[in-house]
């Protein structure tokens, strides 16, 4: 069915709001977020900005929504570049998308990892959307490690009671293969997020200047290396 002229509108504003907050994100951070000050900005008032999101909390919902949602998208087409069988090759494209869409989404990239807005509690409907994300990464380690291409050392590692109860209570979340393979989707994740934080706030650059890119593709050979994919 089609849009009325007055949906089409109402979606329009939704769309200038979040781009506007966006923008007020890339200038001050996730913490100076005002909804007044989006207003102000798009020449509304205040009450008529609530008519389309009832608080700051339901914006930033909707902001994490739109970065889960992009950024998962990223890793998605990364590994689809491909083909299935190739696993080491699916695993350094998604971990280059990664880094990619956090140099061309910073706000987004920042407002997902970077520090929690004060007074700001995590929507229960946001659970599913972030683990998407993390499951592309554990998808694509957990069908090399049941190809039996991943061989090294940190797959004969005893994990602890502990971290064995936490991986087996995950799969109620629909995190379908082993607590080896959750744990080293996890380290491979502290890894990539730590170079890619690392850029984001001017450190690697300083240092590398030019050559990031390469300091990018051989952090992830290693990685690999590491994990033992073949």
């Amino acid at each position: 069915m089609a849009q009325t002229r007055r949906e089409k509108l109402r979606d329009a504003t939704r769309e200038e709001i979040m781009s506007t907050a966006w923008k007020q994100i890339g200038e001050v951070g996730a913490s100076g977020l005002s909804l007044r000050g989006i207003a102000r900005e798009m020449g509304m008032t205040a009450p008529g900005l609530y008519r389309y999101y009832k608080d700051r909390d339901a914006l930033v919902t909707a902001l994490l929504m739109d970065a889960f949602g992009s950024f998962t998208s990223a890793l998605e087409t990364g590994r689809g570049t491909r083909k299935a069988d190739d696993h080491a090759g699916r695993f350094s494209a998604m971990c280059k998308s990664y880094f990619q869409w956090a140099v061309q989404n910073p706000q987004r990239y920042m407002l997902l990892f970077g520090t929690p807005i004060q007074g700001y509690m995590f929507a229960e409907e946001l659970g599913p959307v972030a683990r998407r994300s993390f499951l592309v990464l554990q998808g694509v380690i957990g069908e090399a490690y049941v190809a039996g291409k991943i061989k090294g050392e940190l797959t004969a590692l005893r994990l602890p009671t502990s971290l064995k109860v936490q991986y087996e209570a995950l799969g109620k979340f629909g995190m379908p293969y082993t607590g080896t393979v959750t744990q080293l989707a996890l380290s491979a994740w502290s890894m990539i997020h730590g170079m890619t934080s690392l850029y984001l706030y001017n450190y690697l650059s300083g240092f590398l200047q030019g050559s990031v890119d390469a300091f990018v593709d051989f952090e992830i050979e290693k990685m690999k290396k590491i994990l033992g994919l073949e």
